[in-house]
């Protein structure tokens, strides 16, 4: 099994840092309690920007709150925002620093990604149970999916154009086509419980699941559970550097960051990062690595190695 010979190969290694720290970038306190109010992390190396998604009304966007997290598109300068507060995408002129568009969508938006396949941006409805996609050009919602259940974080395939939304009170992830806006599969079993944090490998069709302490690995083309790697505890965010091959868990109860290698399957170490390190970003064109740490109020940048 899998797991076994990863537990054992982990227990019996020294812990390395996989990582070199390269400081620390400020962010506002901006609150009431002087403590900063930041979510998820999304990186557009095209432009060499890190969008850190914000919980509080940012600069002269008035009326806006509960930012959870950015889409990018392929227009470097038009990024969505899903907007819970306001139950509300946002389409944003980066350059201009205004919201061009509010699209409206019932219950609580959360993830957000982009589906380059049929040009929709997509997003997790957590109060409702659904998944939207938005026409991108015509900036409307062109239909729904109701989920088994509540989802949490969300990945886009960019050949198939399928999403991978894990629901997180049905220890499973949907599979959705968004062409149809059918749900397709539901992958279970492996070790997943209460998933959190998904990333999908394109290139060799697997799906990374994250949970309580650990990564669960699925070959969606055969629909086979390939095992599961020990990671750290409280995972929010995944994300994977397709150039190195690299995986990088943020894991918040443990104040930590697990490295994985996503062809071999092996732990390649932990990064200590301090105190509620939710997000993470990886940028494969410098192979930077950036990671919230929110009771600090910094964003920890590190290279990798």
């Amino acid at each position: 099994m899998l797991v076994a010979a990863l537990a054992a190969c982990s227990s019996s290694d020294p812990i390395r840092v996989p990582l070199s720290d390269q400081g620390n970038i400020q962010l506002p306190r901006e609150n009431v309690a002087k403590l900063p109010l930041f979510d998820l992390l999304t990186l557009d190396s095209r432009r060499g920007y890190l969008y850190v998604a914000h919980k509080k009304v940012v600069g002269s966007i008035a009326g806006v709150g509960g930012v959870k997290q950015i889409a990018i598109t392929p227009d470097s300068n038009i990024i969505f925002a899903s907007a819970s507060a306001a139950g509300a995408v946002l389409e944003i002129d980066v350059d201009a620093r205004k919201v061009l568009a509010t699209i409206p969508v019932d219950g609580s938006p959360d993830a957000i990604d982009y589906d380059p396949v049929h040009d929709y941006v997509v997003v997790c409805l957590g109060g409702a149970k659904k998944v939207a996609a938005i026409d991108r050009k015509t900036l409307k919602v062109v239909g729904t999916v109701g989920l088994p259940g509540s989802p949490e974080l969300m990945a886009v395939d960019p050949q198939s154009g399928r999403a991978f939304v894990a629901i997180n009170d049905q220890d499973s992830v949907a599979a959705i086509d968004l062409g149809s806006l059918q749900v397709t599969s539901i992958y279970k079993g492996c070790d997943i419980k209460a998933p959190t944090g998904v990333a999908y490998d394109p290139a060799q069709a697997r799906l990374f699941v994250a949970d309580r302490g650990l990564v669960s690995v699925i070959d969606v083309l055969v629909d086979r559970c390939l095992g599961s790697v020990d990671i750290g505890n409280g995972v929010d965010q995944i994300t994977i550097n397709p150039h190195n091959h690299h995986l990088y868990t943020a894991n918040g109860g443990s104040r930590n960051l697990s490295v994985i290698d996503i062809l071999s399957l092996q732990p390649l170490g932990e990064q200590g990062t301090g105190p509620s390190g939710d997000g993470v970003a990886a940028d494969p064109t410098t192979s930077m690595v950036y990671v919230i740490v929110g009771r600090a109020g910094i964003i920890a940048a590190y290279h990798d190695p």
